[in-house]
């Protein structure tokens, strides 16, 4: 193994109004099990080798070495802290320690996303529908009233879509937040440009601004931050 094979390249962090995003396919890189800690390796090897390892590796490997080109530190040498600000346990989104940076991962089975921000929070979400599920009756669980409303009077053909697009402009939000699915989904509603739930304790008073984002083909992502992104940057990984 030479040391390229894991290098980073130096990143400039995202300028004001600016999201930084990073889609690439989950796979198991041998190469990349030098980057974890031994905690993550152990996790790793408990997972045996499905698709949750290749996306465990993907996942820590992709925001050791993201996070190193942006803090000019060795991948090794990035700390990643996930402590829930809602309640001390370690399950919290995941930050690295020490930088005003802020991002969100999200992998949906083949793909895994990444959004860095430079200032304020965000939460990302990539999803798809596998054969058999059902838009209709994963809906009637998820959606807020108007919501629902709105999807009872769509067709049929656009029922699975229209449910993408409110599930992952939900859990990007709750992604942001912290809350996670602890916050029920039909009480946080995405119909316009920003979250609302007013039922939902401990939800920022401040906006949460959503948007769209590409996705490869059969998926459907989303963005949630606290300050306005006028530019979405897609960014290549040279190395993935």
């Amino acid at each position: 193994m030479t040391p390229t094979a894991i290098a980073a390249p130096p990143l400039s962090p995202p300028r004001a109004g600016e999201c930084h995003v990073w889609t690439l396919p989950v796979r198991h890189r041998p190469e990349w099990l030098d980057v974890l800690t031994a905690a993550e390796r152990a996790r790793l090897d408990a997972l045996g080798d499905g698709p949750a390892a290749a996306t465990h590796l993907t996942s820590r490997a992709v925001q050791r070495l993201i996070g190193s080109g942006y803090l000019g530190v060795p991948p090794t040498e990035v700390r990643i802290g996930r402590r829930c600000e809602h309640c001390g346990a370690g399950h919290g989104r995941p930050r690295w320690t020490g930088s005003t940076l802020d991002y969100s991962v999200s992998h949906a089975r083949e793909w895994l996303v990444m959004a860095v921000v430079g200032g304020g929070r965000v939460g990302v979400d990539i999803d798809r529908l596998d054969p058999g599920q059902n838009p209709t009756a994963l809906a009637s669980h998820a959606l807020a009233p108007a919501e629902a409303r709105a999807f009872a009077a769509l067709p049929d053909h656009r029922r699975a879509q229209a449910f993408l697009t409110a599930w992952t402009r939900k859990e990007a939000a709750m992604k942001l937040t912290g809350h996670g699915l602890a916050a029920p989904p039909s009480r946080i509603d995405v119909t316009g440009p920003t979250a609302l739930a007013p039922a939902v304790p401990a939800w920022p008073r401040d906006p949460v601004h959503l948007r769209p984002l590409p996705a490869p083909p059969g998926h459907t992502a989303a963005l949630a931050t606290t300050h306005p992104v006028t530019s979405v940057r897609p960014s290549g990984l040279p190395w993935a």
